[in-house]
């Protein structure tokens, strides 16, 4: 199946790129290709919004109330569960499921991807999705880690973690460790290189990826070479500092989308949106510890880091903030932001050509930390 731009929006993405300093952070600003009005929304993401926030108007109000409750969460999975991406990657790269034995002898599953063209002492990608730590699985996030493999040769590792509230904390990020662990055990059986292996993760994958870079890191392993986060949960006790403070005011929102765009960023941000309930979804009253508010931790010691977040995005705040806090501590950082963008992109390649984008960046970062 073809993607739905063309090839000349990615290469305007590129072409008009630009560094730019935000509150101390070197960051590479990503714009929307066929638009240069200011705080404007992606015009293929806004015609896909605009058709959500009109079939939201008829919904019943209980619909739209979110809680912690079985049926909500069943209806959130329904609506995180969809796979968006288009087939774009190649279909000769080989993916290996496999089932692995959990902390609680638990199984968990995974896939292996190999690339077309195989070598010894590959990079290794081992990619977390995101939905929350209740949903998502790891089709929703397949094509952006095929593209990966097929771009960059690599191999990669993806996991299906046991998910909150039926599992609760620190269930599924337990499993994300044990995982890791096993990378690092068996990848060199299909190419890989166990001093190049880089976690990554989005959103809530985005916080496991960094439990797992923690946790390497408290144990004095040295697994991890470096890690990708994409739009991540980084300040689940909701920090509220001079630059974590959320507020509508810190965004830059053109007119003309105003009201699809605050419509996305209040239901999802703020102090009543879904991120409000991650604590009683996972089963824990402690989430300002530094595995689930990492935002509080010492960052000193981490390995690279690279974080992409998008303009419009209910996180953007908190993974700025994140971002200063990683330069501030010396680790090597770099930040990618995609104007007119929200959240997870990275479930949407072949939609819109930031997306692919971002899977170009992320392949980047991994060959550059291999050599």
């Amino acid at each position: 199946m073809s993607k739905k731009y063309s090839d000349e929006l990615l290469n305007q993405i590129q072409q008009k790129q630009k560094e730019v300093c935000i509150n101390g952070v070197h960051v590479l600003m990503k714009p929307i290709p066929d638009c240069d009005e200011e705080g404007m929304m992606d015009p293929r993401l806004y015609h896909d919004n605009k058709k959500m926030a009109t079939m939201m108007r008829f919904m019943p109000k209980s619909l739209m109330k979110m809680n912690t409750s079985p049926k909500s969460i069943e209806r959130l999975r329904g609506m995180f569960n969809g796979v968006k991406s288009e087939p774009i990657a190649s279909d000769q790269i080989e993916v290996l499921p496999q089932t692995i034995k959990g902390l609680d002898d638990n199984d968990i599953p995974i896939q292996i991807y190999l690339p077309i063209e195989r070598r010894e002492n590959m990079p290794v990608l081992y990619y977390i999705h995101g939905g929350g730590f209740f949903a998502g699985h790891m089709g929703v996030v397949d094509q952006l880690v095929k593209m990966i493999v097929e771009k960059f040769n690599i191999v990669a590792v993806s996991i299906d973690y046991r998910l909150a509230p039926e599992n609760p904390y620190p269930k599924g990020h337990e499993d994300c460790y044990e995982g890791l662990k096993w990378v690092y055990q068996h990848i060199e059986d299909y190419g890989g290189d166990i001093h190049h292996i880089f976690v990554a993760g989005d959103s809530a994958g985005g916080n496991l990826t960094q439990y797992c870079t923690t946790r390497d890191k408290e144990d004095e392993s040295h697994m991890v070479k470096g890690q990708l986060l994409l739009y991540p949960t980084v300040n689940m006790a909701g920090i509220d500092d001079e630059d974590s403070h959320w507020s509508l005011e810190r965004y830059q929102i053109h007119p003309k989308h105003r009201k699809v765009i605050e419509a996305s960023l209040s239901m999802m941000g703020g102090d009543n949106g879904m991120s409000s309930m991650l604590g009683d979804i996972l089963g824990t009253e402690d989430i300002t510890n530094h595995y689930l508010t990492p935002y509080l931790m010492d960052l000193r010691n981490l390995p690279p880091t690279f974080l992409t977040v998008g303009e419009h995005d209910f996180l953007y705040i908190e993974c700025m903030a994140y971002a200063k806090k990683l330069v501030e501590a010396g680790v090597e950082t770099k930040t990618v932001v995609y104007k007119g963008m929200g959240h997870a992109y990275g479930d949407n390649i072949g939609v819109y050509p930031q997306s692919e984008d971002c899977a170009l960046e992320m392949g980047k970062f991994i060959i550059e930390h291999s050599k």
